[in-house]
């Protein structure tokens, strides 16, 4: 039998929960992963372009994609930094707590 996965969330619904969660990141943790934070120290992006990034309006870069090891789906983001420079955010969520994590950032092209 085929396992079937979880629905992903509408633009909307991801909006909300990425917003909510920002708004307890104080509270919390850096959202981003190791790889975000130092695997690509040569992008030039901070934790503030991303945060700027998720919350300002952005779009889907392209379909959200199913990680079934983690059994969750990774969300790729397309929006600006704080220098008004395209880049690109992907996300992973976790609906049940309200909580993403970053797990990698580049400057779009």
């Amino acid at each position: 039998m085929k396992e079937r996965f979880p629905a992903s969330l509408t633009r909307k619904q991801l909006r909300a929960l990425v917003s909510e969660a920002i708004s307890n990141i104080a509270d919390r943790r850096n959202p981003e992963t190791f790889h975000a934070l130092f695997g690509h120290v040569d992008r030039g992006l901070q934790t503030d372009d991303v945060l700027h990034g998720l919350e300002i309006d952005w779009k889907f870069e392209r379909p959200p994609q199913f990680n079934e090891f983690h059994w969750q789906w990774k969300y790729y983001i397309a929006t600006e930094s704080v220098d008004s420079d395209a880049i690109t955010v992907i996300i992973a969520v976790d609906t049940i707590r309200k909580e993403f994590e970053v797990v990698t950032r580049w400057r779009a092209s």
